[in-house]
């Protein structure tokens, strides 16, 4: 018998030649000419306005300024595609038209014989759950509203109630038994071997590549435990695999967002509902690993987990995991107690999705659970001191010093604080040892405080470090801002053009939000001598003095650091239409606790999120 094996290093290399890094990465990434031979686009590993990721065509290489990421073709699809190496390779090769080398199946991996016995053991189960002992499982799934559909698609199976059943079969079958051990499918005792699960429903667990690499059972005769999984192998490793990622990643990809589940019928409703970019941790919390797995494939993650106090506790946790990762976070809520695959059942599809479309962003959630604890509302309470604290150390977790001050901006008014001392309670969580991996910590040596992870010094996504004085009361200056400010001098035609076309709406709430409204006046009237301003406020005292001159003073090289004059005004335009879509949001869910009507609000949010869409292709085109 022969098994499709990765081959020596003469394929690999062919496999390398036949896949263009500048192909392969310009699939995911809207690339555009930086040099000759050279290629820039928005990195698909981190969260960014300005593109800082790099192609080279002569190397065949990627490097990420932001994040650091960087690699070859192989290396690319590893990452985006959640694969190991062999994965990668036989990937690439399929790509290519290649056919893989083969190899004698005695001379297989331990790994493989492993995955081996994990696809004869679902085809097992499968094959169960159609018998007759199966009936009871099967009249289950679809008391819960799983069409037959649904069912085989998700390759749900059974397991009888017999001690040794999946053992002797999968025997006969020339699997040994070792491996069925291994796996934790058979378990032995007192010189005897019997089957793990018994008398259960099975849910099979796929790895990112589709392959089987666990399985969940769930109690059909109300014993406990409710679920079951396997244990940890070499194969499976629940931290880092997420339930129904094979299926769901396209759809994932193609609306750059996720919705995230607990339960494995929660994510089986979904699908079936029409939400197929649905995914569900494995037993266990949302882990950096999971979050690391959907980063490369989306921008956001919309929570919906149960809504008791087990469910929202672990919603606040899974928030703090995506910000690190650089993800934005939405939370959907449900009745008291209620759980999604009710909501999906009692109101149908339709519903639940508006449901989603409406979720309000992560902070409005953890507001409202700091303001529900008791004497959360108390004023001076240390309740209220505790649950501001806890709310600090999630924003805190962010690399996203702009958000960061949003966030906490907002936060500090909703909860009766100084923006003064919440934004001093942020700092501080920072730079205490992280509970979650990769979220608020000590500022590493060589980065300076202040300035976001993944940004080396220097970068338009830092911030300038230096002790705190009367400058720093006043926001900074972005990193839009900025480049606004240096092209204003280098093109003024050009940005008045823009500014004429750009509404006074999207240029407010910032540092230098008078200078730049008196440029567009200025651009209005038609006067070619409004870039004088610019001047004029480096030379006037105040803090944006103090900002302007630092600006035009910084060593910066607008073709190679900034953005284009087009792409500032975009990132000021999307940042308008984000706060548009939660103040919005926020509307939709006061609407619907009041029994109100929401259809106008509901088709307004629809629209502002079109509208960000469309600005973000536009970006990304380059256009």
């Amino acid at each position: 018998m022969l098994a499709r094996m990765p081959g020596d290093d003469a394929f690999r290399e062919r496999v390398r030649q036949a896949n263009d890094i500048v192909v392969v990465v310009g699939e995911r990434v809207a690339l555009r000419t930086s040099g000759p031979g050279r290629y820039k686009g928005l990195c698909p590993f981190h969260e960014e306005k300005t593109p800082s990721f790099s192609v080279s065509e002569e190397r065949q290489a990627y490097y990420c300024f932001g994040c650091r990421a960087s690699g070859d073709v192989f290396a690319f699809a590893m990452k985006t595609e959640g694969l190991d190496f062999p994965g990668a390779l036989a990937a690439l090769a399929r790509r290519a038209g290649i056919p893989m080398p083969e190899r004698d199946s005695k001379k297989a991996s331990r790994t493989e014989a492993l995955r081996d016995a994990s696809e004869h053991a679902r085809r097992f189960f499968r094959r169960q759950l159609r018998g007759a002992e199966g009936r009871k499982a099967l009249e289950y799934l679809r008391e819960r509203g799983l069409t037959d559909r649904t069912i085989d698609e998700c390759g749900l199976g059974f397991a009888p109630d017999a001690w040794n059943r999946l053992g002797e079969t999968l025997g006969k079958q020339g699997i040994p038994a070792s491996a069925l051990v291994e796996l934790g499918l058979c378990r032995e005792g007192k010189g005897k071997r019997y089957d793990f699960f018994r008398n259960r429903l099975i849910v099979p667990i796929h790895d990112a590549q589709g392959r089987v690499a666990a399985f969940a059972g769930r109690s059909l005769d109300g014993s406990e435990p409710k679920y079951v999984n396997s244990p940890e192998n070499p194969i499976y490793h629940k931290r880092s695999v997420l339930y129904g990622l094979d299926r769901a990643r396209p759809a994932i990809r193609a609306e750059r967002s996720a919705v995230l589940f607990e339960g494995y019928f929660d994510c089986l409703s979904a699908w079936q509902a029409g939400i197929p970019g649905a995914v569900a941790v494995c037993g266990t919390a949302l882990s950096p690993e999971h979050a690391r797995l959907l980063a490369p494939s989306c921008r956001e993650v919309v929570v919906a987990f149960d809504s008791d106090s087990a469910g929202r506790k672990a919603a606040e946790t899974a928030i703090s995991v995506l910000l690190a990762a650089g993800l934005s976070a939405r939370v959907a809520s449900f009745e008291e107690g209620g759980d999604p695959d009710d909501a999906i059942r009692e109101q149908g599809g339709a519903a639940f999705r508006e449901r989603l479309a409406a979720a309000p962003g992560f902070l409005e959630f953890l507001l409202d659970e700091a303001l529900r604890a008791p004497g959360g509302a108390a004023a001076g309470s240390e309740a209220r001191r505790e649950a501001a604290r806890r709310v600090a150390e999630v924003i805190a977790g962010s690399a996203d010093a702009l958000a960061r001050d949003d966030w906490t901006r907002e936060a500090a008014g909703r909860l009766g604080f100084s923006p003064d001392a919440f934004a001093a309670e942020v700092e501080r969580a920072r730079q205490r040892p992280a509970r979650v991996s990769g979220t608020a910590g000590p500022v590493p040596a060589g980065r300076p405080a202040g300035q976001p992870a993944g940004h080396p010094a220097g970068h338009p996504g830092g911030r300038p470090a230096g002790p705190p004085g009367d400058a720093d009361r006043a926001s900074p200056p972005t990193p839009v801002e900025r480049d606004l400010i240096l092209w204003a001098e280098a093109r003024p035609g050009e940005i008045a053009r823009l500014l004429r076309e750009t509404g006074s709406e999207d240029l407010e709430g910032l540092a230098t939000t008078p200078l730049l409204l008196a440029m567009k006046e200025a651009a209005a009237a038609g006067r070619d001598d409004w870039e004088g301003l610019v001047g004029r406020s480096a030379a006037e005292p105040g803090p944006v003095q103090r900002q302007v001159n630092e600006i035009l003073m910084a060593s910066v090289r607008l073709d190679e650091d900034g953005q284009r004059p087009e792409d500032c005004f975009s990132a000021l335009r999307l940042r308008r239409l984000r706060r548009d879509q939660e103040r919005l949001r926020a509307a939709a869910r006061e609407g619907a606790e009041g029994g109100a009507g929401g259809e106008d609000t509901l088709r307004a949010i629809l629209e502002v999120t079109r509208e960000i869409e469309e600005v973000r292709a536009r970006m990304a085109r380059g256009a």
